[in-house]
């Protein structure tokens, strides 16, 4: 069974992190200017963008060297989604806030999923597909936001 847990997790590796690591774009140096919406506090979309793109690099960057521990997969998520949760009091700007609850999630659900595979639930393994596309769609999301920030 421990094989067959490090093969799903080597196929969600596959799944998961070569998307995320075309997912965060830098913000130009043009965009860095741009204005905030009406009722901001100032912040600009790639101020904002360049918050939660940190740490989702992060992550990436953990949930790739982690290929050969799939524990260390679930701390990385969890930890990508608790940080997420705490940038969201230095998100002002209203559009990048509102896309940054389905961008923790996409981690906590994650973490959740991978979680299970370590315990053995091989039910989770359905749950692979879903999540590479919401996991896809999400990435999608924040990175047509940031890039047109």
């Amino acid at each position: 069974m421990n094989r067959r847990i490090a093969a799903l997790t080597i196929t969600a590796f596959a799944l998961l992190g070569l998307t995320a690591c075309t997912a965060s774009p830098a913000p130009s140096s043009s965009s860095t200017a741009q204005a905030a919406p009406e009722g901001g506090d100032g912040q600009s979309v790639a101020d904002a963008c360049a918050l939660i793109q940190d740490t989702m690099q992060q992550a990436t960057e953990d949930f790739g060297k982690a290929a050969d521990d799939p524990a260390a997969v679930v701390g990385a998520m969890k930890s990508a989604a608790d940080e997420l949760a705490a940038a969201a009091d230095e998100i002002t700007n209203k559009d990048v806030a509102a896309v940054l609850p389905g961008v923790q999630q996409m981690f906590a659900d994650t973490a959740e999923i991978m979680q299970g595979i370590v315990d053995g639930d091989v039910s989770k393994i359905a749950d692979l597909a879903a999540l590479g596309e919401t996991f896809q769609s999400t990435v999608q999301d924040f990175q047509d936001l940031c890039a047109a920030g």
